[in-house]
């Protein structure tokens, strides 16, 4: 169902040793202080961890310029999905497709009804829908998930876009659950963030993760912000615990690292240049690369090789993401994670191999 499953991995390929560009992780590690917290850390397991997180919170307040009072944090964004649709309880939502297999998870396991908005391989840049047929999906709809920068596609909805849903939803008392857990990946200063509209917009919920760009999803660490008489009801259906010790000591330590941000985006936008220059170079017969934004590449395979590409590059210790499972996307595809120049030499010449 998702990407990053190592151990199935070595148990398909019998190897140990991978590329892992199947899921979506900054691949340059941690902040270095985050090392240090989790050494420091350990001490302290033989205690319940915080239930409130209050260090954590604090630090996302003061980093992201929110209150307090607005900020839930969890275990991992997947774990916040659903304590939020549990406690929303909504008769019926609107996803669009293809995207995060998680959203309807989450709603079918309330009983939720769900209607589609379809979106295809260029997700948000090849969006056409009006206003009217905005409304009228979203009749009767009590919840819209939103996900941008959009998982597959690495697309973004514009701005004026997303105003005109936030008010339409506003109108019919629909609430909103913007997913941004990529958000941090976009190059700096170029892209408004869904949190600027939470004062305004008492309906709107916005998903961050911490997990994807500061590099330790083996700890799941996410977060939730939206109004606090929200979050209050958000509370009652929340794990206290589901935020462990370490966890919150690494997300408060990768937090102080002011310089790491700036410099992980550089080196994955080197990265991603180098791999679209060399992968249209190259010419291949039967792949099409969709335009991305952030830290992953959507590719169509257009012969009926898919069956046997995928594990031609996992035996040669490339892991990439099956996105046939993915509802929405019409034809077959694969992800592909950006990650350091040398992942991504290695990748095209493995592709280079199999199709050239």
């Amino acid at each position: 169902m998702h990407g990053g499953n190592l151990r199935k991995a070595q148990e398909n390929y019998g190897s140990h040793d991978f590329i892992d560009l199947s899921a979506n992780i900054n691949p340059f590690g941690p902040p270095q202080g985050v090392w240090e917290s989790l050494k420091e850390g350990l001490r302290e397991i033989v205690s319940y961890p915080d239930p409130e997180c209050l260090a954590l919170r604090t630090a996302l307040a003061s980093h992201l310029e929110l209150p307090l009072e607005e900020i839930m944090v969890g275990n991992g964004a997947g774990e916040l999905i659903f304590t939020i649709v549990n406690a929303l309880k909504p008769r019926k939502v609107a996803i669009p497709l293809p995207t995060f297999s998680e959203y309807e998870r989450a709603a079918r396991s309330v009983g939720a009804e769900v209607c589609y908005i379809t979106l295809g391989a260029e997700g948000w840049n090849g969006c056409q829908f009006t206003e009217e047929q905005w409304s009228e999906t979203l009749k009767d709809c009590d919840l819209l998930f939103l996900c941008s920068p959009h998982n597959p596609t690495g697309s973004v909805l514009q701005l004026e876009h997303f105003a005109r849903i936030l008010k339409l939803c506003a109108e019919i008392d629909c609430k909103i659950l913007f997913d941004e857990s990529f958000f941090d990946f976009l190059p700096s200063g170029q892209y408004t963030s869904a949190r600027t509209y939470l004062t305004n917009y008492k309906h709107l919920i916005v998903l961050y993760s911490l997990t994807k760009f500061y590099s330790i999803p083996g700890l799941r660490l996410g977060a939730a912000f939206a109004d606090r008489s929200l979050l209050a009801q958000f509370e009652g259906f929340r794990d206290p615990w589901s935020v462990n010790t370490l966890a919150q000591k690494a997300g408060i330590s990768a937090l102080k690292d002011q310089k790491y941000s700036e410099e992980v985006r550089n080196k994955i936008e080197e990265s991603r240049s180098y791999f679209y220059h060399e992968f249209e170079a190259a010419c291949f017969p039967y792949l099409r690369i969709y335009l991305s934004t952030v830290n992953f590449a959507l590719i169509e395979v257009l012969d009926s090789s898919i069956s046997e590409l995928i594990p031609y590059l996992g035996m040669r210790g490339i892991l990439v993401r099956d996105c046939r499972n993915f509802a929405g996307l019409k034809g077959d595809f694969i992800r592909v994670a950006i990650k350091d120049i040398s992942a991504m030499q290695k990748l095209i010449e493995a592709l280079k191999g199999f199709y050239l």
